[in-house]
């Protein structure tokens, strides 16, 4: 995406870093429409199969505490800060309340 943000602010981009604007912005920039519309897809796709594995994990200190790849699903926000809570009474090193968090629409 942060192709489409250069193409919509011209060629100030490079002159903002004082490099010679290269060739293939060149082509993209005479071909506007189609370049913008080939990044947004290429873009949906990519971020679609980086998401696609479903990994959630969360690790506190070091240590896993939740993975998705072994559970399989995804926790409820009060098990999760439980399990954080958990972790972090059993290493001493911080005690943080998080029960507010629970309440919280997120």
């Amino acid at each position: 995406m942060g192709l489409l943000l250069i193409m919509f602010t011209g060629n100030k981009a490079f002159d903002v870093f004082g490099v010679p604007v290269p060739e293939w912005y060149t082509s993209l920039q005479e071909n506007k429409m189609m370049a913008m519309v080939t990044i947004f897809f290429v873009g949906n796709m990519v971020e679609s199969n980086l998401l696609s594995s479903g990994a959630f994990e969360v690790e506190v200190n070091g240590q896993k505490v939740w993975s998705k790849l072994e559970t399989g699903h995804l926790p409820t926000m009060e098990h999760l800060i439980s399990l954080i809570e958990e972790n972090l009474k059993l290493s001493n090193e911080y005690q943080p309340d998080l029960s507010n968090l629970a309440n919280d629409n997120l």
